[in-house]
């Protein structure tokens, strides 16, 4: 499959939404990856083509959460020199969450 979205009119996977079950401390957080084939028009605007199956991702932070991740480009796919992990992710999206709860509550 084709991850490199800086080239017109060449389809590539395209991650449109991401999901993530975060179940008690009991279960595993799961995402469910939703993709499509997608291409760069020539505007540099973005168009799905094709609906693709999603994919279920297990994201067992214990076992697997310091791992490391390579960070990639968002339009070339390719690495970045540098690494990420999950448990620097979920951090991440915590951030983010709790700055909007805290948003919400003023």
């Amino acid at each position: 499959m084709n991850y490199d979205a800086s080239q017109v009119g060449v389809p590539f996977v395209r991650a449109h939404r991401i999901e993530i079950d975060y179940p008690d401390s009991t279960g595993i957080p799961e995402a469910t990856i939703h993709q499509s084939l997608a291409v760069v028009l020539a505007d540099g605007s973005t168009r799905s083509i094709q609906p693709l199956a999603p994919m279920l991702l297990k994201l067992d932070l214990k076992v697997n959460g310091d791992d490391p991740i390579p960070l990639v480009s968002p339009t070339t796919a390719q690495h970045l020199g540098a690494d990420t992990s999950l448990n620097k992710t979920f951090l991440s999206i915590l951030a983010v969450v709790r700055q909007a709860q805290i948003a919400a509550n003023l």
